[in-house]
């Protein structure tokens, strides 16, 4: 593993890094690059992503924008047909292990490998972060306040899936989402609709076992 430490491989679950290496490699192959900063970025978005986007918070990414970037950049092939490790992509490990390390968590996940780029502020992740604007600052309170409490990231369901999920006809979840009872989001650029799963939920509402029985409400219940 890059240039990395045999305390550091002790100190983390490193299985998700040990995937997106793996990616790498086969990126590797296909534009002929040694391992960068820039490619596991790609890798990372291309994992991550659904239906096309990356999408945590406030963070949305066109994964399709950024494989073309990638596909445009002057690569430095790899010896001998081996993954060669930058040195941007050795300084980025350790940003990761020190975002590691701040959490307080052994399992490196999507979230801390996402602050990582974002605080990382070189090559392709700068550009991308700094033309969106967006601070580790504000995914770090999304995560605190809307995000799963082990930092995985929050998937997102079409309003197809959401129907098929509740067991109600599609057009219900649109009424829903076109009302505001059921929050929805549009993809950069596009009509399709996404929702969060932490949403769903937000349109069961508690059964009151009297009701379901035939008791009356007790006053003040109606």
């Amino acid at each position: 593993m890059a240039e990395m430490e045999e305390s550091e491989r002790r100190e983390f679950d490193l299985g998700l890094l040990q995937q997106l290496q793996l990616d790498q490699v086969e990126m590797g192959v296909r534009y002929g690059s040694n391992a960068t900063t820039d490619m596991m970025f790609l890798a990372y978005l291309q994992r991550m992503s659904r239906f096309g986007f990356f999408s945590y918070g406030p963070v949305m990414i066109d994964v399709r924008i950024i494989e073309d970037i990638v596909e445009r950049m002057e690569m430095t092939s790899p010896a001998e047909g081996l993954p060669v490790y930058s040195d941007d992509y050795v300084q980025f490990t350790r940003v990761l292990m020190d975002e590691g390390r701040r959490s307080g968590r052994r399992r490196l996940d999507e979230l801390h490998f996402l602050l990582a780029f974002m605080r990382f502020g070189e090559g392709l992740p700068a550009r991308v972060f700094g033309e969106l604007g967006i601070t580790p600052g504000q995914v770090e309170q999304y995560a605190k306040n809307r995000g799963r409490e082990d930092g995985t990231l929050e998937k997102l369901y079409s309003p197809e899936e959401v129907a098929e999920y509740l067991g109600v006809h599609v057009q219900t979840v649109r009424t829903w989402i076109r009302t505001g009872r059921l929050p929805a989001r549009r993809l950069a650029g596009q009509r399709a609709l996404r929702v969060r799963a932490s949403d769903i939920q937000g349109v069961l509402e508690p059964v009151d076992p009297r009701a379901e029985t035939g008791q009356p409400t007790p006053p003040g219940r109606d």
